[in-house]
């Protein structure tokens, strides 16, 4: 075969060639870097804290629910004992029921999950859609002065929790270590029952995935303390800095850099 001219002359020309008789062909593996790992390991921390401060806020602020913690909202809709159990139990339910409509657009919606920490397009459009929602809640806490009436309580609760869902839905499509970004739980099994001797890289995630929703918590707490206009800046904040890491790797072609991909 001819070499085209000007081409350079270390190139081989022509096909690779085929691997001796009983070698295994080399496998081209997918853009699984450490870099790109660190930074998906980034990102879900600050979907993390931006989970943990949208839960402080909905459960000092909207009545005593959680947007993101779907097993506390299933036990405080069963509370029948309580008072005004009524009121309570349509708060946890439209919770559920907003979380739940997330998790459906986002395992629905087209495209194809990254896997192995990668950032797929469609992962990243659900935590911009997850942002907008965020913001809308901003606006509607901020315009109510940080006390809410019954009516624009339950909008904001279907926001935040709607909001929330589709960014689990998200971090189900990275799958880095089992993490959600929206609830610890299963972390916190997971970082028990691989614990031992040595302390892994998943582990490590694990732990600060933990601190991360405990401290978004406290964020959003103290700004409901000293001023709860403002209370509802904390999650979409955290959610644009997440967006802002991951986005240059949204479309990371097979060499690892940042280029076109489907998905």
């Amino acid at each position: 075969m001819t070499r085209p001219e000007g081409e350079d002359p270390s190139v081989p020309v022509g096909p690779p060639p085929a691997p001796a008789s009983g070698e295994k062909p080399v496998p081209v593996r997918a853009p699984e870097t450490r870099s790109v790992q660190r930074r998906s390991h980034v990102a879900l921390v600050l979907l993390t804290l931006a989970a943990g401060a949208m839960d402080a806020i909905a459960f000092l602020g909207l009545g005593g629910v959680f947007t993101a913690n779907m097993t506390g909202n299933l036990i405080l809709f069963a509370l029948a004992g309580r008072e005004d159990w009524v009121l309570h139990a349509l708060r946890s339910g439209l919770a559920c029921a907003g979380f739940c409509a997330g998790l459906l657009i986002g395992f629905t919606m087209p495209g194809r999950h990254g896997g192995n920490a990668l950032w797929s397009p469609a992962a990243v459009r659900l935590l911009w859609a997850g942002l907008a929602l965020q913001i809308a809640f901003l606006a509607g806490w901020a315009i109510s002065g940080g006390a809410p009436g019954p009516v624009v309580i339950l909008a904001l609760i279907g926001a935040g929790s709607c909001a929330m869902g589709m960014q689990a839905a998200a971090a189900r499509r990275v799958d880095l270590a089992g993490i959600t970004a929206t609830f610890v739980t299963g972390t916190l099994t997971a970082l028990f029952e691989t614990s031992g001797p040595g302390w892994s890289t998943d582990n490590r995630r694990r732990t600060a995935i933990v601190v991360a929703l405990v401290l978004g918590a406290l964020c959003a707490s103290l700004l409901l303390r000293f001023a709860p206009p403002w209370a509802g800046v904390a999650a979409p904040v955290f959610t644009l800095l997440a967006l802002a890491v991951v986005h240059p790797y949204a479309h990371l072609g097979r060499r690892g850099r940042p280029g076109r991909a489907r998905g």
